[in-house]
């Protein structure tokens, strides 16, 4: 494993601060995770004789980080919402920066009532994010072509509106910065829609640490169950899928009940995908990329036989500092060869 210098950049409402940001910073934290939980961004920095001007609330932060030799990649835009300076009267003193992902003061936390009636999902999200003060909406083709007899916002914003729906169809609804986006759930693509590369960690090479339970305690549910009310016959009746490779005769009955057979079949799929995804997990530390994204596939190689394979990342934390930068990365959903040993299993006779 070489050295490599970590190597940041910095700026502010599109200016490049990083030649005065970089020789002060003492560390940047920045996490990412998978769905609604939105991105964070922490900055420390040495401010001695306090020379460093304070940042506005609500200011756009970008970040972005690597190494010296590979170049820097985006890890983080969010709104600035908050600066706090720290030190004695004798000492030194010290300047932390916050931000988050999006604006929880933004119009798109505002409540409003609203329906549209046999429309795609695609329009509908555009036409009510954008409402909200989203500058873009992103959307995965198969969930923009989803049709429904109608789409309703019922005292929620477009945020709460965004998750419940996501739960729905499907996705994975994030909001960073001013857009908004709704992903196919391991569908494997970027908050920006594109799709993310299957990322490797070798033993000996960018693997520093990991600590994985690749077989859950309990099975995973074989159905999903999802009530709904057929105006056909005019009560209640459910909706059950089977969920591929589980083992619990224990159906997982839905919280939510749907207003159709269409859309209780969306959920349970929905619900199904959530099933797969719970079948292990564990972390992972490896040497610090900007390539590593939640929803992208992680390949482990090297560190042991049962525990090596794929999983899928659905969460990152980048720590950077001038002495180095690792990110942990949170896993789930085994395949391929984790969680199976190929060695022949013997039994002892006398």
């Amino acid at each position: 494993m070489g050295f490599r210098k970590p190597a940041c950049r910095v700026e502010i409402n599109g200016v490049d601060y990083t030649d005065r940001f970089q020789p002060l910073v003492k560390s940047i934290k920045v996490s990412d995770k998978d769905g609604l939980t939105s991105d964070t961004c922490t900055i420390k920095l040495a401010d001695s004789g306090g020379a460093i001007a304070l940042p506005d609330e609500n200011d756009m932060l970008t970040v972005y980080l690597g190494d010296a030799e590979a170049g820097v990649g985006l890890v983080f835009q969010g709104r600035i919402d908050g600066v706090r300076s720290t030190g004695t009267s004798g000492g030194g003193q010290e300047l932390t920066i916050s931000a988050k992902g999006f604006d929880a003061t933004g119009k798109a936390k505002g409540v409003k009532e609203k329906h549209k009636d046999n429309a795609k999902f695609g329009d509908v999200a555009k036409e009510w994010g954008k409402a909200s003060g989203m500058t873009d909406v992103v959307i995965d083709d198969d969930l923009a072509s989803i049709e429904d007899e109608y789409w309703s916002m019922n005292n929620e914003s477009f945020i709460g509106w965004g998750q419940r729906v996501a739960g729905e169809i499907g996705a994975t609804f994030k909001v960073q910065g001013d857009r908004a986006m709704f992903l196919s759930a391991d569908g494997g693509k970027t908050a920006r829609g594109r799709s993310i590369p299957d990322f490797t960690v070798t033993r000996g090479d960018n693997l520093l640490r990991w600590d994985i339970s690749p077989i859950r305690g309990r099975p995973g549910h074989q159905k999903v169950d999802v009530e709904f009310y057929s105006a056909k016959d005019g009560k209640l009746k459910t909706k059950q899928i089977e969920v591929d490779g589980q083992k619990s005769e224990v159906s997982l009955r839905s919280k939510v009940r749907a207003s159709d057979e269409k859309n209780a079949e969306r959920i349970a799929r929905s619900g199904g995908k959530k099933v797969k995804r719970k079948g292990g997990s564990g972390t992972v530390t490896i040497v610090g990329s900007h390539l590593v994204k939640p929803e992208g596939k992680l390949i482990l190689v090297g560190a042991r036989e049962g525990i090596d394979g794929e999983y899928r990342i659905t969460g990152v934390e980048h720590d950077y500092s001038s002495k180095g930068y690792d990110v942990d990365l949170t896993v789930e959903q085994p395949q391929g060869k984790a969680g199976k040993d190929s060695r022949r299993k013997t039994k002892s006779t006398s």
